[in-house]
């Protein structure tokens, strides 16, 4: 019998998997044009979330609000009062800053450095979505690069890094996770008054699966409570009793997750989100599977991959802007985002960690093995 191991190394590995298949879809709208079979698979198959992306965006925050709320839970079990008080949630807001806060940054300098030493201006109007107003349309400035490392831009402002619009929502309800506690008993109503803020958000103007960032910073707090359902079906499932998986039952998950990985509704994506974290703390082949070294290792470094693979796209694109493919510039972009996301794992991720862990006051301090699974 296999032992199973006290950190949830599965949800790591679907981290990591969901990062990759961030990766693949910028690389594949970075191609100009693709077979009209492969198109179909990307968009009308299980394969989907590759051809579109979000789905995978809206997997990361119900996985954060399983496991911070998983650990939040298992903090205040251990010291009652310790979150919810000022000190704790400020030690706890800290905390999230610092985790967020060093890698973006480091992301944003890496892009600025790339910028300077390849960038000749904006790509032509013809080029992919993925060269337009999404990155790099403008040489960085200072004051820029600084309110894009406070996460306060909106629309395409992230040009340096396109994917730190997703960070802006978690940041800010991650600092609303500890209010989830108040609801253990009560998590159905803590489903609710999300599912509120996302109705509110659509008739400010951000439909269900059309939300992104808005068009001006106000319009960006709408949009994160379009995403609360997301955070709170994570957290929900952390603050329940969550049903023990038969034989049956997992089949019969198996395949609402393909078929929910292929809806275009985020709702179908949060319910296909919550089944595969079941699936994945079943104990089984495809838990065995998730432990495999390789997808451990993929899970270990997924945050850093989501942070570095867009200036590295970014940069062989226009590196090869005159007459390289762009195959072969997405090609050398996935070759390089392995080891650099490995390298800023090493070097930026795992010291901002450290770092973390001394700004949490010692009254609230919690030894690791009272953490269950540790959240980027």
């Amino acid at each position: 019998m296999t032992t199973r191991p006290s950190r949830l190394i599965e949800l790591d590995s679907l981290r990591g998997v969901a990062a990759f298949i961030v990766v693949l879809h910028h690389a594949f709208i970075a191609l100009p044009q693709v077979p009209g079979w492969v198109s179909w698979m990307l968009y009308s198959t299980p394969l989907r979330p590759i051809g579109i992306g979000r789905p995978a965006v809206i997997f990361f925050f119900v996985l954060s609000g399983y496991v911070l709320t998983r650990a939040l839970r298992a903090q205040e079990a251990s010291r009652p009062g310790s979150v919810l008080s000022a000190p704790g949630w400020f030690g706890y807001a800290g905390q999230r800053a610092v985790r967020l806060g060093l890698p973006v940054l480091a992301s944003l300098l890496l892009s600025a450095l790339l910028q300077g030493l390849v960038w000749r201006g904006p790509m032509p109007e013809e080029t992919p979505h993925l060269t337009g107003e999404a990155g790099w349309y403008e040489m960085w400035t200072w004051p820029a690069l600084l309110l894009q490392a406070l996460l306060m831009r909106h629309g395409d402002g992230f040009q340096l890094n396109p994917v730190l619009w997703t960070l802006v929502h978690e940041w800010r309800i991650n600092l609303l996770l500890p209010i989830a506690l108040l609801f253990i008993n009560r998590w159905a109503l803590l489903v609710a008054v999300a599912l509120l803020g996302a109705g509110i958000a659509q008739l400010a103007g951000m439909p269900e699966g059309g939300v992104s960032l808005g068009d001006s910073l106000p319009q960006t707090f709408i949009a994160s409570a379009g995403f609360l359902p997301a955070f709170a079906a994570g957290a929900a499932l952390a603050l329940g009793r969550p049903p023990r998986l038969d034989g049956p039952q997992a089949m019969a998950a198996g395949i609402a997750i393909l078929v929910m990985a292929a809806s275009a509704h985020d709702y179908g994506v949060i319910a296909g989100s919550v089944l595969l974290i079941l699936l994945a703390q079943r104990e089984g082949r495809f838990a065995e599977g998730l432990r495999h070294p390789a997808l451990v290792w993929l899970g270990r470094i997924s945050f850093s991959l989501y942070l570095v693979h867009m200036p590295l796209l970014l940069m062989t694109t226009h590196l090869l802007r005159d007459g390289g493919s762009p195959l072969l510039a997405t090609a050398i972009a996935i070759a390089l985002a392995f080891p650099a996301a490995a390298l800023m794992h090493r070097f930026v991720e795992q010291p901002a960690h450290r770092l973390a862990r001394r700004i949490r006051p010692p009254s609230t301090r919690l030894s690791p093995a009272a953490i269950p699974y540790q959240a980027r």
